[in-house]
């Protein structure tokens, strides 16, 4: 018998522990999976469906398994709700005094010198900021940890708390005459010190590339390793494996050496000069934007970002860049050696030196970029500056290192990991050809609970109003009137949430009983907690509210996602990946967008049935799904919900008996759309 069997029973210890626990097959199953390849030091991918539990899956092995364990999350929220709530069940639930700690990146901690240095100078940008600080400062007298998420009165967005946290680049490490006092160094300590440590996918990876560049690291050794939501883990990984240098970070570097050059070193040199230098160089690389009037650059209603490869711009255009660079790179040349000079007078000098070291170094890399090379160059544009980033192609190899550097387990889990019952495009991605896969199956009955609806017919997805026609079909209109419960809306693009919300505006003054949500109106936690609250709200969001978002009941009724999820294709990375793909004789549409957009789909279909009493209706306005064989390949991947193309059929499904027998016979006008 299974040594977790009793453990997982409907009357066990984790049944006792507290509510909402039943037992499952699925649960035992992954758990039974976790155990054997936590006791082999085997590397284990698995996809756990929507209900199946797969955070007590693996919480109930790592706690029976010896050694040290770390578990990753892909966010801080999640982090937290899994160190505050779970694992205090579990380790009820087991009756075990395992050590556990959680760590995140150091801003999220207070900086008590940074804090003390900023209340001296009393420098704000805007009038509210004062007041935002004085919550931070009584916020330091109370809290045992330094954690700000801990600290309500001020949003974690809020730009103040870089006043009263650090960076890497300008911590002073031993040299701070408040580090025996640092809430990072004893986040630090206790982290070492724990049997088990929830940590984020970030901190992760930044432990890798700091490791990798030979910077040390961020976390002690451990013998498992668990990356839960992994599907997000290639990204994230990639993005640490990319060297970026900002005007944010160079615009600091400037703003915090005449602050300190002038307190430290005021003989050394013109500080508003050389400081200036750097800052002109800044404005003349913003002032570049303008030039460029026939092209989509900077914060537009496609979102808040812009990207542009290298190869994308002209000749002229490179060269005018490679101009503004070598600007910029002559003015941080210059304040680097000063910096140099002087550093042995303060440590904050010296901090300054080193990380103008580092900048000048990035900047170069990006500038002498050889042609062969396996990265990409490109340039992001927000309304928050510019950042020249270099990015891999592929992280396979360099993931494989890192599995490869000390023996250890691996576990790998989401609820979107395969496409069409397989793993190969996950394990391609982070070079895991050789692992164990397992699909544990959702509890939940999707024919019974949940209706897709691919209307027709559609407006071409192509179209850059395609949701503004969508919201305008009568059949849409008849739908929405139906639905008693909640509403997602969810989008592809910034620009289709702005169509999105123009229509809700107008749509809203005829119903009133709608609370209209839109992102950006406030932090996603607050939005989420307004529209589960409300009942019967409607939320428009684009990729943030696609995952990681949690509505169960009848408060999440419907979801409505424009088009199929396939990322921009002029993005610099996409085409530089595509390039790759065609290179090694690839189709790479087939083995790269397609898969990618499946994910996504997979995963903002997912938000709508969370336990098994739920009932909803997901609204997929993208003809392609049932007309071309890619969509039927993403089809595949989703929930086996029962499905249609006529409005009326699922305006009929809304309003039957949730209780009763089949509802209806669902016909199909397209074969191709079958179950």
């Amino acid at each position: 018998m299974s040594p977790l069997k009793d453990l997982f029973d409907g009357s066990g210890p984790i049944a006792r522990s507290g509510e909402g626990y039943c037992f499952r097959s699925g649960q035992l199953k992954l758990a039974e999976a976790i155990l054997e390849a936590l006791s082999q030091q085997q590397i284990l991918l698995a996809e756990a469906g929507t209900g199946v539990g797969k955070t007590f899956a693996y919480l109930v092995p790592l706690m029976l398994a010896s050694g040290k364990s770390i578990i990753s999350t892909a966010t801080r929220h999640l982090q937290d709700q899994l160190y505050e709530r779970d694992l205090p069940r579990i380790k009820f639930a087991l009756g075990v005094s395992l050590q556990t700690a959680v760590l995140k990146g150091r801003a999220n901690y207070l900086c008590l010198y940074r804090l003390d240095r900023a209340r001296e100078q009393g420098r704000f940008q805007r009038p509210d900021d004062a007041h935002l600080f004085s919550q931070i400062v009584t916020f330091s007298g109370l809290t045992s940890t330094g954690d700000i998420a801990e600290c309500s009165a001020v949003p974690e967005q809020s730009p103040v708390w870089a006043m009263a946290t650090s960076t890497r680049e300008n911590c002073l490490g031993q040299s701070c005459p408040q580090f025996s006092e640092c809430f990072l160094i004893k986040a630090r300590q206790r982290a070492a010190e724990a049997d088990l440590l929830v940590v984020n996918h970030h901190l992760l990876c930044a432990d890798m590339a700091l490791r990798d560049e030979g910077f040390g690291e961020l976390l002690p050794s451990a013998d498992h390793v668990v990356i839960d939501e992994a599907h997000a883990l290639p990204e994230i990984a990639t993005e640490f494996f990319s060297q970026s240098v900002s005007t944010q970070a160079l615009s600091g570097l400037a703003r915090d050496s005449l602050a300190v050059g002038l307190e430290h070193a005021r003989d050394a040199a013109s500080w508003p000069d050389l400081c200036g230098a750097v800052e002109r160089s800044i404005m003349e690389m913003r002032s570049a934007l303008t030039e460029r009037p026939d092209r989509d650059i900077g914060a537009s209603a496609a979102g808040p970002h812009s990207r542009m490869g290298w190869d994308q711009l002209s000749a002229k255009e490179q060269q005018r860049w490679t101009d503004l660079l070598q600007g910029i790179g002559v003015a941080l040349l210059a304040l680097r050696e000063v910096l140099s000079l002087n550093a042995d007078r303060h440590a904050e000098l010296a901090r300054l030196a080193a990380f103008s070291l580092e900048l000048h170094q990035r900047l170069e890399a990006f500038q002498t970029h050889e042609p062969a090379a396996m990265d990409v160059r490109w340039m992001e544009f927000s309304r928050y500056g510019i950042t020249l980033r270099r990015t891999p192609y592929e992280i396979a190899a360099r993931f494989q290192e890192e599995i490869n550097r000390q023996p250890k387990s691996w576990i790998l889990l989401s609820a979107t990991l395969a496409i069409a019952g397989r793993f190969d495009h996950f394990q391609r991605r982070l070079g895991l050809e050789h692992a164990k896969t397992l699909i544990a199956e959702s509890p939940f009955d999707f024919q019974r609970q949940g209706l897709l609806l691919v209307p027709h017919p559609l407006p071409d997805p192509k179209r850059p109003d395609h949701i503004s026609q969508v919201l305008q079909q009568p059949g849409i209109l008849e739908l929405l009137e139906a639905v008693k419960g909640g509403i997602f809306l969810l989008c592809t693009s910034h620009r289709a949430v702005g169509h999105a919300s123009q229509w809700a505006t107008q749509w809203a003054a005829a119903h009133p009983q709608r609370l209209i949500l839109v992102q950006g109106q406030a932090p996603r936690p607050a939005l989420i907690e307004q529209f589960r609250s409300h009942g019967a709200a409607l939320l428009i969001g684009s990729h943030s509210f696609w995952e990681g978002v949690d509505v169960p009941g009848e408060a999440l009724s419907l979801v409505l996602i424009d088009k199929l999820p396939f990322a921009p294709p002029d993005d610099p990375v996409l085409q530089a990946r595509l390039r790759w793909c065609e290179a090694q004789g690839v189709d790479s549409f087939s083995a790269l967008q397609v898969p990618e957009a499946a994910i996504l789909l997979k995963q903002g279909v997912g938000r709508l049935i969370r336990s098994e009493s739920d009932r909803g209706l997901v609204v997929i306005a993208d003809r392609r799904l049932a007309e071309t064989g890619y969509g039927r390949r993403m089809l595949r991947s989703l929930p086996n919900f029962a499905r249609t193309r006529e409005i009326g059929q699922a305006v009929q499904w809304l309003q039957a008996d949730p209780h009763g027998p089949q509802p209806l016979s669902l016909t199909q006008p397209s074969p191709e759309f079958e179950s």
